[in-house]
Formats: C-alpha cells, sequence, structure tokens
C-alpha cells in the first residue's frame, strides 16, 4: 500500500498538472499538489519497508540494482519536496513545479524498472521433479544474488562453477562460515541452520550440482578441509 501510494501518485499529479497546464484551471492544479504531499508522506513508511525486504531478500548484500535503486530513492523524495516547495502560495502549475513533477515520474519508472529487475529478473532453469525441493530453496534464498547460477556482485564467484561444491561438507561449511578468497572480494552472508537447515542445504546442494553445473574451478587447500566421515 505504500509503495503503491508512493509510486502511483505522483504520476497521477504529473497528469492533473498537465490537465491544469492545458485547460487553464487551477483545481487540477492545487488537487496534483495535493497528490505530491501526499506521495511524499507514504515515501518515508515505503522507505523503511524497502529497506526490511533488502535485509530479508537480499540477506542486506549490497547489489549493484539495490545501490542505484538507494540513490533514485533519495531523489525521488527531493523532486517531491521541491515539487511542494515551489508550488506553495498557489504556484501550482510553474514551470519549476512541472519540472519536479516530470523528474518525480522518471523516478517512479526508474524504480518500477529496478524493483521488478530484483523481483523477477533471471532464474534458474527449471528443475525435474526430484530435485523441486532445491529449487525452490534456490528461488527463494539465492537466485536474487545468483541468477541462472551467475553472480550479480562479482561476476567471477559465479555459482556455477565454484570450487566449494567439490564436496557437500565442504559446501554446508561454507554456507555456515564463508571464507572470502582475496581482499577486495564481496562476502557471501553467513547462511544459520535456521535460514536453510542442513536437510535443505543437502536438497540445494543436489539442485545445484545435478541441474546447474558441477564445480569446475579449483579449491584452495588454505580455505577448506574435507572433514573426515
Amino acid at each position: 500500500m505504500f509503495v503503491h501510494t508512493a509510486s502511483g501518485v505522483p504520476t497521477l499529479a504529473l497528469l492533473l498538472a498537465l490537465v491544469a497546464a492545458l485547460s487553464r484551471r487551477p483545481d487540477f492544479a492545487k488537487s496534483a499538489r495535493h497528490c505530491m504531499v501526499l506521495a511524499f508522506i507514504f515515501s518515508f513508511p515505503a522507505v523503511f519497508f524497502g529497506f526490511t525486504d533488502w535485509q530479508y531478500f537480499f540477506w542486506g548484500v549490497w547489489l549493484e540494482l539495490i545501490i542505484i535503486k538507494i540513490w533514485v530513492s533519495g531523489a525521488l523524495l527531493i523532486f517531491l519536496g521541491l515539487a511542494i516547495f515551489f508550488g506553495r502560495g498557489g504556484r501550482f502549475a510553474s514551470r519549476a513545479v512541472l519540472t519536479c513533477y516530470v523528474l518525480a515520474f522518471l523516478a517512479v519508472v526508474a524504480l518500477g524498472y529496478l524493483g521488478a529487475t530484483l523481483a523477477f529478473g533471471d532464474k534458474a532453469p527449471a528443475a525435474p521433479p526430484q530435485y523441486q525441493a532445491g529449487e525452490k530453496i534456490y528461488m527463494k534464498d539465492c537466485s536474487a544474488c545468483h541468477p541462472y547460477g551467475g553472480n550479480i556482485v562479482n561476476a567471477k564467484l559465479s555459482v556455477t562453477g565454484a570450487p566449494q561444491l567439490v564436496d557437500l561438507k565442504i559446501f554446508l561449511l561454507y554456507l555456515r562460515d564463508p571464507k572470502q578468497p582475496k581482499p577486495g572480494i564481496a562476502l557471501m552472508p553467513i547462511v544459520t541452520p535456521e535460514k536453510i537447515s542442513d536437510e535443505q542445504a543437502k536438497q540445494l546442494f543436489d539442485y545445484i550440482t545435478k541441474v546447474l553445473e558441477r564445480p569446475r574451478r579449483p579449491l584452495d587447500p588454505s580455505l577448506y578441509q574435507i572433514p573426515s566421515s
């Protein structure tokens, strides 16, 4: 509700402002400003819930699209605030106000595109029935950062071909305590048993290695040692 109001109302405001400019009827311009005030108010809870979504679904990882979305969200708040400021005192349809309306609309379009790309972007290929349990886990907890077994944070550290897939025990160790191979390379968040249990980790491992791809890159022995049975 908050997101739809914060993103949808600026579009309505722009339409009302254009009608006001063409028909020279100030009532439409006044309604447009009211829409911008409403959008500005609803933007703050929308940003808060967007932050919680980022923490829950993306584990707080600083993805490139997330960073861009944060900047665009900040720009939207600025454009909304400027539209309200320039529209005070009855100047509802001034050139400055209309410019802010257009910029706010473009920011909303950009946020919609970024959000849709994050939520409905590339996904992993369909799995045979015996691997669908792992597929569901991958789609829910992994595909946002690793579409098609890739890595949108660092393309060189894709899931496909990862050396941690050489053994289930190694894979489980990595989930519980990810090691950072080199300085400056993004570290994957720790996956606790509460997030993905050992049994679910096995299902995830089977899906990745049987459906996506088996490991190809060599495993650095200084990072992990295969535990004894």
